[in-house]
């Protein structure tokens, strides 16, 4: 692995180990407990329109969750309640990139923090900042471990010939700009990331529209990232939420697989 390969991986995993959960959660004060032994439809009536769960609160601790859809007629809180349980709660400290696949299936985690459960995270806090960093950061590393790919089977800039005649014109034009303006870049900086999809294309063995399809759809999120435009669609409901998850974790499944290719690469050479 190059040298700027390695101070990204090692980049990404710092961010991916600091960047946790208490940053998009919400906690007391800030966040809405239901009462357990009030009655639930009148109390989901008066509060919090805009809210569709509630951690339950009784005495000083943490009993359930509150969700406002379902029919909550003639219950208390305490009865119409989903019950603390296994798989609902996660600590404040999980990396957010763990987090997001949590995230797929079920709308809402409990939080633990300092040892009680204080707060609350949900589907609607993955467009928040630190969740865009994290994604933005994960698919720069896709992109860089391309370039490994790249390099280590065509050295010495020869993937260039294996470019159209049209991008080849791009590049050189690009290139001979930054010339002029004192610059000199790798040549290999100067693709899009199309070139190094087509290029780490080549080099599959299977699964090669699988692996179009799933990068061009990771090009797209990460543009939508980089112009601060909505990328997980709240109003596609959980079928926005899960394509969203879907392409995090194509991400992920494409740096390990294409990590493996250069390394192959690199021990035939």
């Amino acid at each position: 692995m190059a040298g700027l390969d390695i101070e990204l991986e090692g980049a990404v995993k710092a961010m991916e180990a600091s960047f946790h959960v208490r940053l998009i959660g919400t906690f007391a004060p800030d966040l809405v407990w239901a009462p357990a032994n009030v009655e639930a439809a009148p109390w989901l009536g008066e509060n919090n329109p805009d809210f569709d769960q509630f951690p339950v609160k009784h005495g000083g601790g943490t009993v359930g969750i509150l969700l406002r859809a379902g029919d909550h007629s003639g219950k208390t809180v305490r009865e119409a309640m989903q019950p603390l349980r296994e798989g609902l709660i996660v600590s404040a400290d999980i990396p957010i990139a763990d987090l997001i696949p949590l995230l797929r299936e079920n709308h809402y985690r409990l939080v633990l923090r300092g040892g009680r459960i204080d707060g609350l995270v949900t589907q609607s806090d993955l467009l928040k900042l630190p969740v865009r960093l994290v994604v933005f950061a994960l698919i720069t590393h896709l992109e860089q471990v391309m370039v490994d790919v790249v390099s280590v089977r065509w050295p010495n800039d020869s993937w260039f010939t294996e470019l159209s005649q049209g991008r080849q014109s791009k590049i050189t034009k690009k290139e001979s700009e930054l010339r002029g303006r004192g610059m000199n870049p790798p040549r290999i900086e100067l693709t899009e990331f199309s070139d190094k999809r087509d290029l780490c294309m080549q080099l599959m063995d299977s699964s090669k529209s699988r692996f179009e399809a799933e990068l061009d759809s990771l090009r797209d999120l990460r543009d939508q990232i980089a112009h601060a435009s909505t990328f997980v669609d709240r109003s596609d409901g959980k079928t926005g939420v899960v394509a969203f998850v879907d392409r995090f974790e194509s991400a992920k499944r494409w740096i390990d697989e294409l990590t493996k290719l250069a390394a192959k690469s690199k021990a035939t050479r």
